[in-house]
C-alpha cells in the first residue's frame, strides 16, 4: 500500500480543507484556495471535472449554475467559453492550473476527480507547470483511480466511496490505493471497524462538527473532510 500524507502535527488528525476554506467563502473558488493556504490548511482538496475540449476545472457539480452567474454543462462548453464564466463571488471560475499557482506547493493538495479522463488530464497539467507540492489524487470513480496507479504510480491515491463496502476494501487493496474516503452519514460502527481491520487509513466527509471529529478519529479515522477544516485543527489544538 503506498504512503499516505500523515498530517503535518504528529499525533493529530489530518483536517483537509474541502473545497478550500469554504466556510469562509465559495468552494471551490480562487479565494477559498488562497484562504486555505493563508492557514496553513493540512491539505486543500478540490474537484475536477473536463471542459468539452478536455481542460481540467475546479468544478464539484456537473453544471455550473450553483455557484456561477451562469448555467452551463462543463463537460459540453469549452474551455474558452468557461473561462468567461463568473461565479457568484465574482471571481473567473478556476481551472487546475490557476489552483497549483495558487497553491504554489505550500500545502499539500488532495486532487479528486469527477469525470473519466480527469486523471490524465490532471497529470499533463502538473507536468506542465512542473508542480513540486505534496499531492494525494482520489476519485468515486475505479476507472480514474487505475489511471492515478497506471500514469502516477508514486502519487497515493484514495477511493471515494458513499459506504466502504467489502468490494471497496479489496479493490483498494488489491491496486495499492492509499486509503478510502467514504461519507460519514453512512459510516456505521460495523463499518469502521472492517474499516479499521483492513489496515486502509480513512477518510470521511464532510464533517463540520469537531465532536463527531474527534469520535471518528478515535475510532481509527486518521482525518476528516471539513469545510471547518481551520476550526476544528483549533479546537483540537486547545483541548
Amino acid at each position: 500500500m503506498r504512503p499516505f500524507f500523515p498530517g503535518r502535527e504528529p499525533g493529530r488528525p489530518v483536517f483537509v480543507a474541502h473545497r478550500g476554506a469554504s466556510d469562509r467563502a465559495l468552494e471551490n473558488s480562487p479565494a477559498a484556495f488562497a484562504l486555505a493556504v493563508s492557514d496553513g490548511a493540512d491539505m486543500i482538496e478540490f474537484d475536477i471535472r473536463l471542459s468539452s475540449d478536455r481542460v481540467p476545472v475546479v468544478f464539484h457539480d456537473t453544471r455550473t449554475g450553483r455557484t456561477a452567474k451562469e448555467n452551463l454543462a462543463v463537460a459540453r462548453t469549452p474551455a474558452a467559453r468557461l473561462r468567461a464564466v463568473r461565479l457568484k463571488n465574482g471571481e473567473k471560475l478556476p481551472f487546475l492550473a490557476d489552483v497549483l499557482e495558487i497553491v504554489g506547493g505550500k500545502v499539500p493538495i488532495n486532487i479528486e476527480s469527477k469525470a473519466s479522463g480527469g486523471i490524465a488530464a490532471a497529470a499533463k497539467a502538473l507536468s506542465k507547470a512542473g508542480y513540486g507540492g505534496e499531492l494525494l489524487l482520489s476519485s468515486g470513480r475505479r476507472d480514474e483511480c487505475l489511471a492515478a496507479r497506471d500514469l502516477l504510480p508514486g502519487i497515493p491515491c484514495g477511493l471515494v466511496t458513499r459506504r466502504p463496502s467489502a468490494s471497496d476494501l479489496a479493490f483498494c487493496l488489491r491496486h495499492g490505493l492509499s486509503s478510502i474516503h467514504p461519507s460519514r452519514r453512512l459510516l456505521t460502527v460495523l463499518r469502521l471497524r472492517k474499516v479499521a481491520a483492513s489496515g486502509i487509513p480513512l477518510l470521511p466527509y464532510t464533517v463540520d462538527d469537531p465532536a463527531e471529529a474527534f469520535v471518528l478519529s478515535a475510532a481509527g479515522a486518521v482525518g476528516v473532510f471539513s469545510n471547518r477544516a481551520r476550526t476544528l485543527r483549533e479546537v483540537w489544538n486547545g483541548r
